[in-house]
């Protein structure tokens, strides 16, 4: 009596799927490492400029503004050219990017408000955990909303 072959567990079809996918998810880690990277050091920036500012007047919000002024466009520069190698002009992208700087100002204004008033944390922690707690969705929001790729039909009509 003989055994039936096994059949093959993973057919050859299956196996580019997944090596997509795992480039795929590369790609994705990627470019979060390097945004990661660039926002840590314009962080170290921001944080400088808040502490300064914060110290000598006094006041979150102006720290935060000058600090904002100042770390927004650094920021801005890197992960347009160096996370996302987006090849939308600025016209397009720093209005995108300016309304999230916005936004996000807000909120982490208000975290550090709130976290400074209602826990024991200092006004410094208090910023360095509420714009944490913002860190992953910019990071979602400027990748799929900001500096996305136009599509390959895009490329062809422009003559690129």
């Amino acid at each position: 009596m003989s055994v039936p072959a096994q059949p093959d567990l993973q057919p050859r079809t299956l196996r580019l799927p997944i090596r997509e996918a795992v480039r795929n998810s590369m790609r994705t880690h990627l470019v979060f490492l390097r945004f990661t990277t660039i926002s840590l050091s314009t962080a170290l920036l921001d944080n400088l400029i808040f502490y300064l500012v914060f110290h000598a007047t006094g006041t979150i919000l102006g720290a935060q503004i000058a600090a904002r002024m100042v770390s927004v466009f650094a920021n801005y520069r890197l992960v347009h050219r160096t996370v996302f190698f987006s090849d939308r002009g600025h016209h397009k992208l720093l209005p995108r990017y300016l309304a999230l700087v916005g936004v996000n100002a807000v909120l982490s204004y208000t975290g550090i408000r709130l976290l400074s008033h209602f826990t024991p944390l200092s006004v410094m922690a208090s910023k360095i955990l509420a714009e944490t707690l913002l860190f992953v969705t910019n990071f979602a929001i400027q990748r799929a909303f900001i500096f996305t790729r136009r599509p390959l039909a895009d490329h062809a009509s422009s003559g690129l």
